[in-house]
């Protein structure tokens, strides 16, 4: 049972559904779940598209906010997650709350708009991946370049030694002579 459907059923005076009609507001549920479960990580796609952005324009300020989008996102997917998870469990109870789980209780085939809708979420999931592991890579190659060039900077800069080896000599400007005078 929806948390919606618990709480109208506990109302007084509440109408009480079938439990068909139950499982249909159910499937509706779940399928706006998925839908804005799609949203969310089409959303996070962009955010990985402006995070290299930002990373080729060497916007530090781009890439904090995309960062700070991106943990934003991934808390609101976190949140999605667990209201799927909640739907299907009502929906099958007595199995892990899966789609799979659902597809094999409801006779072996999801109701076309559901199956649509868990198609869309999958697909912008798999491209939202493959943007994930091109911002990895672009990242790990940012901070390796920057490892680099400290490296190189700080090994150039040596400090000077404190003698003068054979064939040097100092560079005078007159000062420090020592004058022997008599009179």
């Amino acid at each position: 049972m929806t948390p919606q459907a618990e709480t109208a059923a506990r109302r007084p005076g509440a109408p009480v559904m079938d439990p068909e009609t139950q499982r249909r507001q159910t499937l509706a549920e779940l399928a706006a779940a998925l839908t804005r479960e799609a949203e969310v990580v089409r959303a996070l796609r962009e955010s990985l598209v402006r995070q290299r952005a930002g990373v080729a324009a060497d916007s530090a300020e781009a890439v904090h906010a995309s960062c700070d989008d991106i943990g934003r996102i991934l808390v609101a997917l976190e949140t999605g997650k667990r209201h799927r998870l909640a739907l299907l469990a009502a929906l099958v109870p007595d199995a892990p709350p899966t789609l799979e789980s659902l597809e094999r209780a409801l006779g072996g085939a999801l109701p076309p708009a559901l199956a649509a809708v868990r198609a869309t979420l999958r697909s912008e999931a798999e491209t939202t991946a493959r943007e994930a592991g091109v911002n990895r890579t672009v990242l790990k190659r940012t901070v390796e370049a920057g490892e680099a060039f400290l490296q190189a900077l700080f090994t150039g800069v040596a400090e000077p030694e404190a003698v003068y080896r054979a064939g040097e000599r100092r560079d005078d400007d007159g000062s420090g002579f020592l004058l022997d005078r008599k009179v």
